[in-house]
């Protein structure tokens, strides 16, 4: 994940109102910008800039920002990502009942969060 994408996920967290974050350097901190919503305070704004001045941006931070991703990415996944999946697991469940010892379906929630899963291992 980019650095931006893990600035906009801690202001997202933190509840600040911003419409988009940019960068003149990725590697100095001072060019870095929070392009606020009208409805963000003052408090919301020093809040931002701390955030700035702090969040971690090490790999093990951006790692942890990914998985965070995957994990509402497979949550919300577009209508055409759900179709391919479960037409994958169709064909999975259709081997599995063929099996010389069958085995159960898995259910599209079950496929879900295997999925989730192993995000957490990669």
């Amino acid at each position: 994940m980019a650095i931006p994408d893990v600035v906009a996920q801690a202001l997202r967290t933190a509840n600040i109102p911003f419409t988009g974050v940019s960068f003149v350097e990725i590697g100095n901190r001072t060019t870095w910008l929070v392009h606020f919503a009208p409805e963000a305070t003052d408090p919301q704004k020093a809040q931002a800039q701390s955030i700035l001045d702090t969040v971690a941006i090490d790999a093990a931070a951006q790692h942890a920002q990914d998985r965070r991703d995957v994990q509402a990415f497979v949550s919300d996944m577009p209508l055409v990502e759900k179709a391919i999946n479960l037409t994958i697991l169709d064909q999975v469940n259709f081997i599995r009942a063929r099996l010389p010892t069958p085995l159960g379906a898995i259910t599209p929630q079950q496929w879900i969060d295997a999925v989730k899963a192993k995000v957490d291992t990669l």
